[in-house]
């Protein structure tokens, strides 16, 4: 009787460790699995992180150089405002839309302001004496340059 007991344990002891080597070599393909998801995710996250940061200086580069933009002077008559504006600047901009106290006003035409460069901006319209109007100037880049002139 001991000699089969022997050979029993010895049966269950091969097929317990060919068990635990069938569960191991089930185990290392989850594992692997898991190991890429958790790879990926984290590489997705950095990646997301440096688009991300790359884009928001894009856009903090554009305004910038629309903060570049500046009036040089600016005068007043009764149909016309005159304002030359200043581009220091690293790209040519366009001046597109105007607006006279929050109102669409019309351009005599559309501005493009080189670098390093002064351009005038006509704008159209009927001005009264004694009053003081807000002119907003828009750009191709969507920016505006705000400023106020006075008719006396």
């Amino acid at each position: 009787m001991k000699k089969a007991t022997a050979r029993q344990k010895k049966k269950t002891n091969k097929s317990l460790i060919k068990n635990l080597l069938k569960a191991k070599k089930a185990t290392s393909p989850a594992i692997v699995a898991l190991l890429l998801v958790l790879i990926t995710v984290v590489a997705g996250f950095f990646f997301y992180n440096v688009v991300a940061g790359s884009i928001g200086s894009m856009q903090k580069d554009v305004k910038e150089q629309m903060e570049i933009l500046f009036l040089r002077t600016v005068s007043i008559n009764s149909t016309c405002i005159t304002s030359f504006i200043g581009n220091t600047g690293m790209w040519a901009v366009q001046i597109v839309d105007a607006f006279v106290n929050e109102q669409i006003a019309n351009l005599m035409q559309s501005v493009e302001i080189g670098k390093d460069a002064v351009q005038p901006v006509y704008i159209i319209g009927t001005y009264s004496k004694g009053l003081t109007y807000t002119i907003k100037l828009v750009s191709n880049f969507g920016s505006a340059l705000t400023f106020d002139v006075a008719y006396t």
